[in-house]
């Protein structure tokens, strides 16, 4: 095979059983100049206890990245995957999120998808698409589609996050009114 050309078997498909989760980063943009001033956002009323911290500037790929991930739920035997296709992954942003004892994430979603590693505690979930609740603890890692979702914890947790795909000048998170939510 010449360089260049794919393998057969190679895809760009990442097939993960995970979960999908988390993170509010309110008014935080791919573009934003105060995205470094402002490394900590804390939430809103019904985001008690919950702050996102930037480990960086937003940064983008020097090369174009496209990716499509299939989500398939542990929990949901029987489910089709969730695709998510992203014909444009290269806005990145990297956080770290913390949940204090018994703080809320509030219901939110985000424009593109994120890879979550929970570094500390547990938290439990719940995704507006099929109101399960899902518990995600230390050394777990999931995906989130970027459905409208809420994450808690109980005790407090910790996560480190790689959002991808904020389309540039776009806040990472938009909040999501609950009473929009029927879980």
């Amino acid at each position: 095979m010449s360089r260049g050309e794919k393998s057969p078997r190679r895809r760009d498909v990442l097939r993960v059983s995970a979960g999908a989760s988390l993170l509010g980063l309110t008014g935080l943009t791919a573009s934003s100049a105060t995205a470094q001033e402002e490394t900590t956002t804390e939430t809103e009323d019904d985001h008690d206890g919950f702050e996102v911290e930037i480990l960086g500037e937003p940064a983008a790929f020097s090369d174009d990245v496209a990716a499509t991930f299939e989500l398939t739920f542990a929990d949901a035997e029987d489910e089709e995957p969730i695709v998510i296709e992203m014909d444009d992954a290269s806005n990145v942003i990297v956080a770290e999120a913390t949940w204090t004892e018994g703080a809320r994430s509030g219901w939110h979603q985000h424009p593109g998808m994120s890879i979550v590693h929970m570094v500390e505690g547990e938290i439990e979930f719940t995704i507006a698409d099929d109101c399960v609740t899902r518990t995600y603890e230390a050394g777990d890692a999931w995906i989130d589609p970027g459905a409208v979702h809420t994450a808690d914890s109980e005790d407090g947790a910790r996560a480190y996050v790689i959002f991808l795909g904020i389309p540039e000048g776009e806040p990472a998170t938009e909040s999501i009114d609950p009473e929009s939510v029927d879980c």
